[in-house]
């Protein structure tokens, strides 16, 4: 069993939110669930985001939700057993925007 699912995952209140976000460039929204959209060079580039992201989300038994519109991908996250955003969708949040930042160099 992973660590994740070992941990018990606490929803975060808005301010705990408000100050993780200020951490995690591009990313926004609520204690129900946080969102950020990033534009790809191009359509491919923008699919090697996507199995980047997979594959790190596989590693860490945390999953986020993916919406692909030509070069723009939208990650949302939020711990659905929860109900709310934990500090697992927060270390993914980090991880999504160093992939990001290494596939829109």
């Amino acid at each position: 069993m992973s660590r994740y699912r070992e941990r018990m995952a606490t929803v975060l209140s808005a301010e705990q939110l408000s100050t993780a976000l200020a951490d995690l460039p591009g990313w926004s929204g609520g204690t129900d669930g946080i969102s950020r959209t990033i534009t790809a060079a191009s359509f491919p580039a923008g699919i090697s985001l996507v199995t980047a992201v997979a594959d790190a989300a596989e590693t860490m038994n945390h999953h986020p939700d993916i919406d692909i519109r030509w070069t723009d991908v939208t990650f949302r996250l939020s711990t659905h057993s929860e109900g709310g955003v934990t500090e697992h969708d927060l270390a993914l949040a980090a991880r999504i925007n160093e992939l990001a930042d290494l596939a829109t160099r």
